[in-house]
């Protein structure tokens, strides 16, 4: 089983050092609010890697699938997903990746914290990985409005700077594009080392790319 999205998330909140003691007595908590966040930013990560490193976004598909037969009469087609997603997504032209994706919400289903160990939830893993899995599709087909959202991100955040750290709020500049690129890949470079490699993408998986016009130069 992958775990991308899992992995993205559990260590963005623990590098912000989460989980955290709930009160005296209680046990280690996540902050649901905060965790929404870091899912969205999960999102954009997904979208950004496909967009900027498409050949390693199909590896990570090729690993979502890893027990599937591509060479059987049944593999997994996700053009076919895809062109079924379209309509949907096509609903938001200007959003970018949480926008589109729309994930749902733990802080409207679980409260405003949760234990700690529901983070690692069976049920929650394999929502987050769909979640990832949508926004790489997202991202492999939509490359320039993946660009076209970072740079509008980029400036809005670029613009607000000196009024937020007046504030005292410890911001810094988001990188420039390609740079946000490589730091992407980093992510999933340091899940190899973590959890194992990469596969070799599938020929039909090749070619449902190719069909579908994703640019794997």
């Amino acid at each position: 089983m992958s775990m991308f999205g899992f992995y993205f998330v559990q260590n963005l909140l623990e590098q912000a050092g989460w989980p955290r003691k709930k009160g005296l007595l209680g046990g280690l908590a996540y902050d649901t609010f905060i965790v929404d966040e870091v899912i969205d930013q999960m999102l954009d990560w997904g979208a950004s890697l496909a967009a900027g490193r498409p050949k390693m976004a199909l590896q990570m598909i090729a690993e979502m699938f890893r027990d599937k037969d591509w060479d059987g009469d049944n593999p997994p087609d996700i053009k076919m997903v895809i062109d079924g997603a379209r309509e949907g997504w096509d609903k938001v032209p200007e959003g970018g990746p949480r926008e589109v994706i729309k994930p749902w919400r733990l802080s409207s289903n679980m409260g405003k914290s949760m234990p700690a160990k529901n983070l690692a939830d069976r049920k929650l893993i394999a929502a987050l990985e769909q979640l990832c899995l949508e926004a790489i599709m997202w991202g492999l087909v939509n490359p320039d409005r993946v660009k076209a959202w970072y740079s509008n991100h980029r400036a809005k955040i670029q613009s607000s700077l000196p009024d937020m750290q007046k504030a005292g709020l410890q911001v810094e500049a988001l990188p420039a594009l390609n740079e946000w690129f490589e730091q992407c890949e980093s992510i999933l470079r340091d899940y190899e080392l973590d959890i194992q490699p990469m596969p070799e993408i599938p020929k039909k998986l090749l070619r449902d790319a190719e069909s579908i016009d994703v640019d794997l130069k």
